[in-house]
């Protein structure tokens, strides 16, 4: 009876996956650059996990805005610098 309860709440929970999105973006003269991100992102409530890497082995990246009506803000401490970048959503668990 007790593995009959473990497997209907096995069975009612519903998890998604976590997805990712990534790309490379060039900062302006300021060191900052908005990436823009597909709209489905809106719906995503769980929180997102970053990860910037500067081409440029000389600069440091940041993110200066996180994730707001699917788009988020890098800063750089140098102009002109290109970032990867990837963006991965935290997983999100319910019913």
């Amino acid at each position: 009876m007790l593995t009959l309860a473990l497997v209907n709440d096995e069975q009612q929970e519903r998890t998604r996956e976590p997805w990712s999105y990534s790309g490379e973006v060039w900062t302006d003269a300021s060191g900052r650059a908005v990436v823009v991100l597909p709209s489905f992102v809106r719906a995503h409530r769980a929180g997102f996990e970053y990860e910037l890497t500067p081409l440029d082995s000389r600069a440091h990246a940041r993110v200066a805005e996180n994730v707001s009506d699917d788009r988020f803000t890098i800063a750089t401490d140098r102009p002109h610098v290109k970032v990867a970048w990837r963006v991965t959503a935290l997983k999100e668990t319910g019913s």
